[in-house]
C-alpha cells in the first residue's frame, strides 16, 4: 500500500507548482456573469439519447459541475443529498444508504448507478459502493437523477430511479488539474488528472488516494481509497467516436449489511470498457471483475442458554460481470424511436460459499417511440400548436434467478409556452432479488458442537419486486429565467417486497436440556415475498432564484408516506419530510461562498413478525436531523495557471443517527447512537 501510495504522491506532487502563484486575479469576466446561468438543459439519461429537458418523460434533476463545486462533495451520497427527496443515511463513513421517493430503510439496491454509461452496481451485494469509484469528484462534468421508476430503459435495479455520472470526456476540461483536501478526522485527498489531444486521439488519466483517521488513530471507518482511471477517445469524423477505458480501485474500510457490520479487508475492481457511437448507434462491451476480502463479524448467540451456536469466518472470493448493448434511435416521420438489447453476465466464486460458483444471466429487449403529434398537426394543417409529445416503451428482462418481467412506460408532454411544460405519465419498474437474497449460503465454524455448519437462509423462488408509479409534474421559468420551479407528485404502488422472514409454523429445533434452539440450517429462515403489497405517494419540489449575475438562491422540499395493507407484516410508516435550502455568491475579484442547509424530521417504520419467537415487531428509526455545509473559495491565478484555495465545512451542526442493522439477527452487533461526524477540510487546487 506505501509503495502505491508513494507513486501516486509523486504524481500529484509533480503537479502541486502550478498552484504556487500570487494573488493576481485575472478572471474571465463574461464567465463569471453567467456563472449562475445554466443554458436550456438538456438530458441524456431519460430517453437514452439526448433532448430537452422539459421533453422529458421523467422526473429529471440535473446537478452541474457548479453545482458539485458550490456543494463541496467528495462523495456521490453528500452531493445527492441536493436532490428533492433524496434519502441519504450515513450507516459508516464507507457504507451510505441511498434512495429515492422510497427511504433508506428499504435497500441501497432500489437505484441504478451508472458512470458513462456503465452499470457499477457490486453484484455480491446488489448495490453500488457509492463512496467508492474510479473517479474523483473533480472528474465529474453533471449528474443526471431520475426520480421515479426507470426499468422500461434500464431493466434491474432501476426500481426508484436512476443515477447517471458523466465525468468529463478525454481532450475536455483542464490540460491538467489537481487537488489536495485535509482536515478534521485524519481525513486526506490526493486527486489529479491529465489530458492531452494528438489529432483524432485523445486520451485522459486520473489517479487518486484518499484516506481518513490517517493521524488521529481513532480508526472511526478505516476508510482507504487508491484509484486510477485511463481513457481514450478516437474521433471517426463528424458523426463518430470510439471510447475506450479502463481503471481499478483497491478499497479497505467498514460497511453494513443486513446480517451485521462488516470489515473490508480489501475490495479490489478493475474493469475494461469499450463505447462506439455512430450517429444514433452505441454499441458498449464492458467487462468488470471484483476481488473480496470481507470479515461479516457474524457470531449467532443463543442468550438463553448463553450459548455460542455458530461464527461466519471470512469470506474471500471474486466477482466477474460482462456487459453487452447494443441500441439505435431512428427517426421518421414526426417520430423517435429508441430501441436495443443487453445482456449481463455474473459469476461468483468463493470457497466459502456451500456452493463455490455462482452464475447469473440477464437479457433485456427494449424500445421507446416519442411521436410529436403538434408537428404532425402543424405540417399538415394551418395550426399552430405548441410542442405536445406522446412517449411509450416497453422492456422485456429475464434472469436466470426469478421470472421474466415486462417494463411499460408512457407519458404525455405538453409545452404550451418554451418556459412552461406539463407532464403525465405510468411506469412499471422492477427490482430481482439479490445475489445474497436468492442464493448465498454461508459456512459457518461451528462452535457448539451442534452441527451447526451453515447459514442456509437464501431462498431460490423468490419473485421481483415491483412498482407501478402514476405521475404528474410542472416545469416553468419566471423573470426572464431569474426563477425556476420544478413540482412532481408520484403516486405508487409497491408489491412484492423482498424481506428477511422467521415463520414459527415451520421452524425446526434443537433440544438441549429441554430449551428449543431454532436449528439455522432448517426451514423457518430465510427471505420471502411480501404479498399484501404498499401503497404510497409523495410531492417534490424545487425552486431556484437568480436575483443577480453573481447569486443563487435555492430550495428543495420533499414528502412522503408510505401505507401499510393490512394483511401484511409491516406497521406502516409516519410521513416524512426533507428540506433544503442554501445560496451561492460570488465577487468579481475571486471570492466565492456557498452554503447549504439539510433538515429531515424523523422517521420510523415498524419492522418484524407478530408471530416471531426471535424477532418481535421492532421499530425501526430515523431521527430527525439538521446539517450546515459551507464552502468558501479564493481564486489565485498566474497565466496560464489558475487555482482556489479555501475551507469546506461539511455536517457543521452535527446530527444523531441510528444504523439499520442489528434488528433480522438480535445478536449481531447494535450500532444505535453513532455520531454523523462534522468534517472541516482545508483545499488547494489548481489547473492548467
Amino acid at each position: 500500500m506505501l509503495r502505491e501510495l508513494g507513486k501516486l504522491t509523486g504524481i500529484i506532487s509533480g503537479l502541486l507548482p502550478l498552484l504556487i502563484a500570487n494573488n493576481a486575479i485575472a478572471q474571465d469576466e463574461d464567465l463569471e456573469m453567467q456563472m449562475f446561468f445554466a443554458p436550456a438543459e438538456t438530458v441524456t439519461s431519460a430517453a437514452r439519447h439526448t433532448q430537452p429537458l422539459a421533453h422529458s418523460p421523467s422526473a429529471v434533476t440535473v446537478l452541474t459541475r457548479e453545482d458539485i463545486e458550490a456543494a463541496g462533495a467528495r462523495t456521490l451520497p453528500e452531493v445527492l443529498r441536493l436532490v428533492p427527496n433524496m434519502d441519504i443515511a450515513m450507516v459508516k463513513p464507507f457504507w451510505y444508504a441511498v434512495g429515492v421517493r422510497g427511504g433508506t430503510t428499504e435497500a441501497s439496491d432500489t437505484l441504478l448507478l451508472l458512470v458513462d454509461g456503465r452499470d457499477v452496481t457490486f453484484e455480491l451485494l446488489g448495490a453500488p459502493m457509492w463512496t467508492v469509484q474510479h473517479f474523483s469528484m473533480d472528474d465529474v462534468e453533471r449528474i443526471e437523477i431520475i426520480r421515479g421508476p426507470g426499468s422500461a430503459l434500464y431493466g434491474a435495479n432501476a426500481f426508484s430511479g436512476v443515477v447517471h455520472v458523466i465525468t468529463r470526456t478525454p481532450g475536455e476540461g483542464p490540460t491538467a488539474s489537481t487537488s489536495i483536501r485535509g482536515g478534521e478526522h485524519g481525513q486526506l485527498e490526493l486527486s489529479g488528472r491529465g489530458t492531452a489531444s494528438f489529432g483524432p486521439l485523445a486520451l485522459s488519466i486520473g489517479v487518486g488516494w484518499e484516506q481518513e483517521d490517517l493521524w488521529t488513530g481513532r480508526d472511526l471507518s478505516g476508510r482507504e481509497v487508491i484509484r486510477g482511471r485511463l481513457r481514450g477517445k478516437i474521433d471517426l469524423g463528424s458523426q463518430g467516436r470510439l471510447l475506450l477505458e479502463t481503471g481499478a480501485y483497491l478499497s479497505q474500510g467498514r460497511l453494513h449489511v443486513d446480517i451485521g457490520e462488516m470489515d473490508v479487508n480489501n475490495i479490489t475492481n478493475v474493469y475494461a470498457q469499450a463505447r462506439y457511437e455512430f450517429e444514433e448507434l452505441i454499441i458498449q462491451t464492458v467487462y468488470d471483475r471484483a476481488y473480496f476480502d470481507l470479515d461479516i463479524g457474524l457470531n449467532l448467540y443463543y442468550p438463553d442458554l448463553d450459548l455460542d451456536l455458530a461464527e461466519a469466518p471470512p469470506i474471500d472470493g471474486v466477482v466477474d460481470k460482462v456487459g453487452v448493448l447494443s441500441q439505435y434511435t431512428l427517426k421518421f416521420f414526426h417520430n423517435r424511436l429508441t430501441f436495443g438489447a443487453e445482456y449481463v453476465f455474473n459469476g461468483y466464486h468463493s470457497d466459502t460459499f456451500v456452493e463455490p460458483d455462482h452464475y447469473e444471466h440477464r437479457i433485456g429487449v427494449f424500445f421507446q417511440d416519442e411521436f410529436d403529434i403538434s408537428s404532425l398537426i402543424n405540417d399538415n394543417t394551418d395550426s399552430d400548436i405548441p410542442p405536445l409529445i406522446i412517449t411509450a416503451g416497453l422492456r422485456y428482462d429475464r434472469n436466470s434467478i426469478t421470472r421474466y418481467e415486462l417494463s411499460p412506460r408512457a407519458a404525455v408532454i405538453f409545452a404550451p409556452t418554451d418556459d412552461h411544460s406539463l407532464r403525465f405519465g405510468y411506469a412499471h419498474a422492477f427490482l430481482k432479488p439479490t445475489f445474497f437474497e436468492s442464493s448465498l449460503h454461508i459456512k459457518l465454524i461451528d462452535v457448539s458442537g451442534l452441527n451447526l455448519t451453515s447459514l442456509d437462509v437464501a431462498t431460490p423462488d423468490l419473485d421481483n419486486q415491483t412498482i407501478d408509479s402514476i405521475e404528474l409534474g410542472y416545469a416553468g421559468s419566471f423573470f426572464n429565467d431569474h426563477l425556476s420551479l420544478k413540482l412532481d407528485f408520484a403516486y405508487n404502488w409497491y408489491r412484492n417486497n423482498i424481506g428477511f422472514s422467521l415463520n414459527p409454523a415451520n421452524m425446526e429445533y434443537i433440544v438441549i436440556g429441554g430449551v428449543r434452539i431454532p436449528n439455522i440450517n432448517g426451514s423457518g429462515f430465510g427471505f420471502t415475498n411480501n404479498r399484501a403489497g404498499e401503497d404510497g405517494h409523495n410531492v417534490d419540489l424545487q425552486i431556484v432564484v437568480r436575483p443577480t449575475e453573481h447569486t443563487r438562491l435555492l430550495f428543495n422540499a420533499g414528502y412522503r408516506q408510505v401505507f401499510k395493507n393490512k394483511n401484511g407484516d409491516f406497521a406502516g410508516s409516519n410521513p416524512i419530510w426533507r428540506f433544503v435550502t442554501g445560496g451561492d455568491w460570488s465577487t468579481p475579484f475571486g471570492l466565492t461562498a456557498s452554503i447549504r442547509a439539510f433538515f429531515s424530521t424523523s422517521y420510523y417504520r415498524s419492522v418484524g413478525h407478530p408471530d416471531s419467537i426471535l424477532v418481535p415487531m421492532v421499530r425501526l428509526k430515523l431521527p430527525a436531523y439538521c446539517l450546515l455545509n459551507a464552502r468558501i473559495a479564493y481564486k489565485i491565478s498566474i497565466l496560464p495557471f489558475e487555482g482556489s484555495a479555501g475551507v469546506e465545512g461539511f455536517n457543521l451542526l452535527g446530527a444523531r443517527f441510528r444504523e439499520l442493522g442489528g434488528f433480522f439477527f438480535p445478536n449481531a452487533p447494535d450500532f444505535a447512537g453513532e455520531r454523523l461526524g462534522r468534517r472541516i477540510v482545508f483545499f488547494l487546487q489548481g489547473t492548467i
